[in-house]
């Protein structure tokens, strides 16, 4: 596809000893092809910056030179990460790194033993940056100082492709209705999700509302769960998705609803809010930090009285004109600071990762 910018810098992201293969964005994002992983999450920061996505360390540095630093990701086992930051700085790589599980909720569960605490202590101390894709930090661990691990560390969210028509999954408004639950388990209570659809439950009667569509992750149990919550509703409005999507599925599903609606309070870089900004549509009720950032008039951190949610549910619900203006403010916020250009501004214009002429 057509290169829309020139990346400051080229950047890899490893994920040693991961599961998803390796793949080359040196031509940028191209359009959705099914069963390839797509450029969201941390692959992003490899597409917006032209790079790769690896998960092999002897892979990478077969091919270093075309890359200014390596992104890699903090696994679960911690210490599989250290080995891969170990090799890659006694070749003299510029690396960051970041928690791949990256929410307060999943640190904590990772950091459980003694061994996974000392092995993140010196990846803090041997990589060159750290990147929080939320606002929500990571915790400093170890002996690194503290000056020097705020001098590491930088915020830098997980890039979306708005600024490439080929990721436009936006469908008519005129075609649009109802609500969409953005989370879809009940294990993770930070997801609060069964409040999320009794919430919307009360949109519907409310609102009138024709349609509430739920996809269901949790197997025979959520779906048990799901048919008992129907009865909250009224008849017939409910649609349950038994199983999750393919991912082009999914997106023509959501961007066929009016907005998304979640309680997500899990201190997470906000994947369901950046697929909102690929479907140009709106994200209400949850707390992501991409919700906070692109949809700040309906983001909500549990403090927002119930009854000013739903008039601001209500506005985007029934009026067309301020649907529309609430959409066009978050493309634009996301095009100066959520975008692939944007993003990899932000890392270009970063010392740690700059460029050497």
């Amino acid at each position: 596809m057509a290169i829309l910018y020139d990346p400051p810098v080229c950047l890899a992201v490893l994920n040693p000893k991961g599961g998803d293969p390796f793949l080359d964005y040196s031509r940028g994002p191209d359009s959705y092809r099914r069963g390839v992983h797509a450029p969201i999450n941390f692959h992003a920061y490899a597409a917006a910056t032209n790079g790769a996505f690896f998960d092999s360390t002897a892979d990478f540095l077969a091919a270093r030179d075309r890359f200014d630093a390596v992104f890699v990701l903090i696994r679960r086992r911690t210490w599989i990460t250290l080995e891969a930051v170990r090799k890659l700085k006694k070749e003299g790589v510029t690396v960051l790194v970041a928690w791949k599980e990256c929410s307060h909720t999943q640190i904590s569960r990772q950091l459980n033993s003694v061994k996974a605490v000392r092995a993140y202590g010196e990846i803090l101390e041997l990589a060159d940056g750290i990147v929080s894709p939320t606002l929500a930090w990571p915790p400093r661990v170890g002996s690194i100082d503290q000056n020097l691990f705020w001098q590491k560390m930088k915020f830098i969210p997980t890039p979306y492709p708005v600024d490439f028509p080929t990721w436009d999954f936006s469908t008519p408004v005129n075609e649009r209705s109802g609500i969409l639950i953005g989370t879809r388990e009940f294990k993770t209570e930070t997801r609060n999700h069964i409040q999320a659809v009794a919430r919307a439950a009360s949109l519907a009667h409310e609102f009138n509302i024709p349609r509430v569509t739920v996809i269901n992750s949790d197997k025979a149990r959520g779906l048990r769960i799901l048919r008992e919550l129907e009865q909250t509703f009224p008849p017939g409005c409910l649609k349950i998705h038994e199983t999750p999507l393919p991912y082009p599925d999914y997106m023509k599903l959501l961007s066929s609803h009016r907005f998304i609606y979640q309680m997500d309070r899990s201190t997470v870089p906000g994947q369901v809010a950046g697929d909102c900004l690929l479907a140009r549509t709106i994200c209400a009720g949850g707390s992501s930090t991409i919700e906070n950032m692109a949809f700040p008039d309906f983001s909500d951190d549990g403090t927002i009285r119930m009854k000013n949610v739903f008039e601001r549910i209500e506005q985007i619900l029934h009026d067309d004109d301020a649907y529309v203006a609430a959409i066009e403010k978050s493309q634009k916020i996301a095009m100066k600071s959520i975008s692939f250009e944007s993003v990899a501004r932000q890392l270009g214009s970063w010392p740690i990762v700059m460029r050497k002429s």
